[in-house]
């Protein structure tokens, strides 16, 4: 039973993982983006669209303006994966030995 109570522990630390790749990976992938528009390009970056725009200049929207919610789903992401990970080192360290 402990087993089994163990693998649940370190599944749910792996979604909870998956999470924090999901937001790091837009997270990197959206400044790239910017990046290479006003360094490559030499434009303005269109944050409604998402896109370079080499003639008009838009205004700069902040990131956590764009996704607010990025910042409380890290955390509550980074607690439950160290929370279920201590789980299921506590449950395979416990385990009694037959």
């Amino acid at each position: 039973m402990k087993n089994k109570v163990s693998w649940w522990f370190l599944l749910m630390a792996l979604v909870a993982t998956s999470f924090l790749v999901f937001v790091t990976f837009r997270f990197s992938r959206e400044e790239l983006m910017v990046d290479r528009c006003l360094s490559a390009y030499h434009g303005s970056f269109n944050y409604s669209s998402m896109t370079c725009d080499p003639v008009t200049n838009h205004p700069y929207v902040s990131y956590q303006a764009q996704h607010p919610r990025d910042k409380w789903t890290t955390a509550l992401a980074l607690v439950s994966f160290v929370s279920f990970l201590s789980g299921y080192f506590y449950t395979r360290t416990n385990q009694i030995k037959i």
